[in-house]
């Protein structure tokens, strides 16, 4: 409400009965669109706003509305044309401010986006949307202490914004909490069941606290709803099919890292699991090459360390009686400096 009221403040200097009347007479549809938002119904929200545009044009906050649905949808041109509309008409605006922010994060223009957003939290200290995308910022700017206190402020006064609840929740998972990671996963797949990389993360963080099942049911239903569209999860298969292997579930597990592999094809740690899959199952060809795969990726950042890819070769080799290669790969583990940190150098991003 206070964000809609900045914003009006400043359009009555043009014409005060009507930009005023023409908002506040449709305040209840506003907040009802701006629920279904925090929830990404965008068609919805959509659907609100058709008739409200036809029959309101002069409610400025309408612009903000079309343009957080464009964004949603993927329609960058437009979103951003109606974001920098809307900053003309409310340029004090801090919720205008945020979701602009929010929208240039996604675009990858993130010196815009971290001036914007410390000007939306400067304008509205006291406002969900420009907490949550100032506190994104500082945890991407490795200020992830205070990114977390303006994250869990945010939840705390709009607790029903998912994408708010999902950096909070991705911030716990980062700093190996998975307790309060879940909590936050969980609110966010209970505002949108169709949110594929929450029930993904979900599943990730309810793992590590033994519950399998829970954690099993939360990957179908990711894979249930991951859809092509902005919120499609690539490494949800990878994940899935590790989650098997350690399982048992060999077979299952090959299935979903088939499909990582064509997903995801530059991410070394696809073809690594996928060789460990094959090694176990006895195809020992398509473990050398899976390995060898992997082997060759050193350009990337993150994914399976060295000494992982040259033991694995070595086992694979040696399976295969080609003793030189294995000696090979057996000096090349020897030789190679241990991780500062165990397992992956980086997790699959989302």
């Amino acid at each position: 409400m206070k964000a809609i009221w900045l914003s009006l403040v400043w359009i009555t200097v043009a014409s005060p009965a009507a930009f005023a009347d023409s908002c506040t007479a449709i305040e209840p549809q506003l907040k009802t669109i701006s629920k279904d938002l925090g929830r990404n119904a965008t068609t919805a929200a959509e659907n609100l706003l058709a008739p409200l545009e036809a029959a309101h044009p002069d409610c400025a906050q309408l612009l903000l509305v079309h343009a957080r649905i464009k964004a949603a949808q993927g329609s960058v041109a437009e979103a951003q044309e109606l974001f920098l509309r809307y900053q003309e008409q409310a340029p004090d605006d801090s919720t205008g401010m945020a979701y602009f922010a929010r929208f240039l994060i996604d675009q990858a223009e993130y010196q815009r986006a971290d001036d914007l957003s410390a000007s939306a939290l400067d304008r509205g200290p006291g406002d969900p949307a420009a907490l949550a995308v100032r506190g994104q910022i500082l945890d991407m700017k490795r200020q992830s202490q205070l990114g977390l206190e303006l994250l869990k402020r945010s939840c705390e006064l709009d607790p029903d914004n998912a994408d708010a609840q999902f950096q909070l929740g991705a911030l716990y998972d980062r700093a190996k909490r998975p307790a309060d990671a879940v909590k936050h996963f969980q609110k966010v797949v209970d505002l949108d069941p169709g949110y594929p990389p929450a029930w993904d993360y979900l599943a990730l963080n309810l793992e590590p606290l033994g519950e399998v099942e829970r954690a099993d049911a939360a990957y179908k239903k990711a894979l249930a709803v991951n859809q092509d569209g902005p919120h499609f999860d690539a490494f949800l298969d990878y994940n899935y099919g590790r989650f098997l292997a350690k399982r048992d579930q060999l077979l299952e597990s090959k299935r979903h890292l088939d499909r990582a592999v064509e997903l995801v094809p530059d991410f070394r740690a696809t073809w690594y699991d996928r060789a460990k899959v094959n090694l176990r199952m006895g195809n020992y060809p398509e473990a050398r090459t899976d390995a060898e795969k992997a082997a060759s990726l050193t350009g990337q950042t993150g994914g399976i360390i060295d000494l992982q890819i040259y033991a694995l070769l070595e086992q694979i080799y040696r399976r295969l009686g080609e003793t030189e290669l294995a000696e090979k790969y057996a000096a090349l583990t020897r030789e190679t400096p241990p991780p500062v940190r165990k397992g992956y150098e980086q997790a699959p991003p989302q």
